[in-house]
């Protein structure tokens, strides 16, 4: 019987694909987050956690493994040992996060961002950054405070339905807003904030866009937040 593989092939020769692997581990661990294409992403997750795990470790065996798999060991090897393993001191695994970026222009390739995790400052991660975005996005539109009323989506009970599919349509449109009210509560737990603070944030946000908006006579609000933020909006996972 056939086994199954062991890791992605990345359309790579054996020694291309590892030398390609240690290089992004590299960048991710020294950088706290790259972009690349999504099975690179995930191929990447594994090694930056087990990388992570060896420097929460920290005997000279696991020092000496980190020092023979990455590259500019000086550099990165103390922040393995130190600075991240005090961060996810009290976390056994998980230390990264994956936030699709749409297709690249060209191949069509799936692209990502990959980020290790901050738990010490979370609202300086690039996802909580892009719910900020899509809030502020949503607020310019109904021209309301939009936090609350995201937090707690409610269905029109006295709205009419011409046929089924639009009522089907209604319903999907619902679990989306439900889904993303869970995120917002989840976000808002992990940077210890109330959404009154997380309002603030939005606010600021929809003021600059305002501000940018002034400088763009003639043009549509919609349109400089498609300049502002890209059309492909990453979504958290």
């Amino acid at each position: 019987m056939h086994g199954g593989s062991a890791h992605r092939k990345l359309n790579m020769k054996s020694a291309l694909r590892r030398q390609v692997l240690r290089n992004l581990t590299t960048d991710l661990i020294k950088h706290g987050r790259i972009e690349t294409t999504i099975p690179r992403a995930k191929e990447l997750r594994r090694l930056v956690d087990k990388m992570i795990t060896l420097g929460k470790r920290g005997t000279e065996h696991d020092r000496h493994q980190i020092e023979a798999y990455l590259y500019q060991a000086k550099s990165v090897v103390p922040m393995l040992m130190d600075m991240y393993a005090k961060r996810f001191a009290t976390r056994p695994g998980g230390f990264t996060r994956i936030i699709p970026m749409g297709h690249r222009k060209g191949d069509h390739a799936p692209m990502a961002i990959i980020e290790i995790l901050n738990t010490e400052q979370p609202e300086a991660e690039v996802s909580f950054s892009y719910l900020v975005r899509s809030l502020a996005s949503m607020q310019l539109k109904s021209e309301t405070k939009i936090v609350d009323i995201a937090m707690a989506p409610k269905m029109d009970e006295n709205k009419s339905f011409a046929d089924k599919r639009e009522f089907k349509k209604a319903l999907e449109e619902q679990k989306a807003r439900e889904k993303f009210a869970l995120k917002m509560k989840r976000a808002i737990r992990n940077a210890q904030m109330s959404p009154e603070q997380l309002q603030a944030i939005v606010d600021a946000d929809v003021s600059n866009a305002q501000k940018i908006h002034e400088r763009h006579t003639g043009k549509k609000i919609h349109r400089v937040v498609k300049e502002l933020w890209p059309e492909n909006t990453p979504t958290m996972v």
